[in-house]
């Protein structure tokens, strides 16, 4: 069974090195969402296989060692101050909350569909006004001017 699935991990990296660069392709470059998905799922489904066959034909070694376990979100932000907990949130939710909301105007201002943004050939600043610069400049001076403020507040003790 091995040698079979040896030679379908090779035949289907074959097939997904044609296939996923043109599925991407054209997937950067859909009209409609119908069009989006099915290249989207043209171009993942030959590389989620590839990893398949490999992990069934034994040639994705397990890990020797358990990797390290990450601290908990407890040990991380238990023991920092309630002021500098409240700054860094601040500071999260400016820029990703405005981020978001920046994105949103800007795509709805061009007629812009939501799955259009993801097109990394189509980059949204290139079409950014003025006012959309100084709200990205705004959002950036300020979160990073909260963030700087909670670090400075104190540090884990």
């Amino acid at each position: 069974m091995k040698p079979i699935l040896e030679v379908l991990t090779w035949v289907t990296f074959a097939v997904a090195m044609i296939v996923s660069p043109v599925a991407w392709f054209r997937t950067v470059r859909a009209k409609t969402r119908i069009e989006y998905w099915k290249n989207i799922a043209l171009f993942a489904a030959p590389i989620l296989l590839v990893f398949l066959f490999a992990n069934g034909a034994g040639l994705m070694p397990e890990a020797p060692t358990p990797p390290p376990t990450p601290p908990s979100a407890q040990e991380v932000f238990g023991r920092m101050p309630t002021d500098q907990l409240i700054l860094l949130a601040a500071a999260a939710i400016l820029w990703i909350g405005g981020g978001n909301v920046l994105f949103q105007m800007h795509n709805r201002r061009l007629g812009k569909k939501w799955w259009q943004a993801l097109n990394p050939l189509d980059p949204p600043f290139k079409d950014f006004n003025t006012r959309e610069w100084l709200i990205l400049g705004g959002l950036l001076v300020g979160s990073m001017g909260l963030g700087a403020l909670a670090i400075s507040l104190g540090h884990v003790a």
